[in-house]
């Protein structure tokens, strides 16, 4: 379909890997490409945000672990200050480690299954290499819990606590219900940290000082930035990434004009009369 001359517009929603390939299939007729891709969000949490009583419970939406962590705008890598870090990260593990994995069906079940088997080996993979590399804080393993359910692929969460910006495990895109929390200290150095990805779809903000909050958000390489909430997109809104996120943007007015229309410049000269 990318290759085929029929097709004036290609939009692909996946993986970064893949929508590279489907960019250079698309370059090749200089064919009209958007393409939205992976992420490795950031969520930043500023010390005033604690006096929140949803807080943690807004953190969980924003990881999006209740989608198994498989979301392109999951916040897999969080940010606490230093002043609030032990408190957040305790309730925090506490609240994941009562999530209950099972079947989606089930209205009791908060976390169900990882799409296929490919995909929980990945996730597994990558939870395994964590576990297994020295200096690395397992602050809830969930590969430890173990299902009998075999009418799927589940995985409890998981969280590496006193990460570093450089580890594998905060630089690729897990895509399941992993999160990785990295204490920070000085405003600028979270930023820069937030900012050193390949990727740049999503990023959250959480503090009660909204000049600090927009401030935060504008100076972050993302496409769409939340404030105090971790919810889903509302309709209209602009949607697509930076660097290696996507190119153009979805779900709005702005993003079907110049993304789905052409423009046409015509100029007449009238014959004198």
């Amino acid at each position: 379909m990318v290759q085929h001359p029929g097709v004036d517009k290609v939009s692909f929603t996946g993986s970064t890997e893949v929508g590279r390939h489907v960019g250079q299939v698309a370059g090749e007729r200089i064919a009209h490409v958007s393409l939205e891709l992976g992420g490795k969000n950031p969520s930043i949490v500023f010390p005033d945000a604690i006096e929140d009583d949803d807080l943690i419970a807004n953190l969980l939406l924003s990881s999006r672990v209740h989608r198994q962590g498989q979301s392109c705008t999951a916040g897999s890598r969080l940010f606490l200050h230093r002043d609030i870090y032990d408190e957040v990260l305790a309730r925090l593990v506490e609240t994941l480690g009562s999530q209950v994995v099972g079947n989606p069906l089930d209205e009791a079940t908060d976390i169900g299954a990882i799409i296929n088997e490919k995909q929980f080996a990945s996730v597994t993979g990558f939870v395994e290499d964590g576990i297994d590399t020295d200096g690395i804080d397992v602050a809830l393993d969930g590969s430890a819990r173990v299902f009998d359910d075999k009418t799927g692929y589940y995985m409890a969460p998981t969280v590496f606590a006193g990460a570093d910006n450089q580890w594998r495990l905060s630089r690729e895109e897990i895509f399941g219900p992993v999160v990785v929390v990295i204490p920070w200290s000085d405003e600028n150095e979270v930023i820069e940290m937030a900012n050193d990805s390949n990727y740049g779809l999503a990023a959250y903000v959480w503090t009660h000082d909204l000049d600090r909050a927009l401030k935060t958000a504008h100076a972050l390489e993302a496409g769409w930035v939340q404030i105090n909430q971790g919810g889903g997109q509302l309709p209209g809104q602009s949607y697509g990434g930076y660097k290696q996120s996507g190119i153009g943007r979805e779900a709005s007015l702005e993003g079907m004009i110049a993304g789905f229309t052409q423009t046409k410049q015509i100029n007449v000269k009238l014959r004198n009369n």
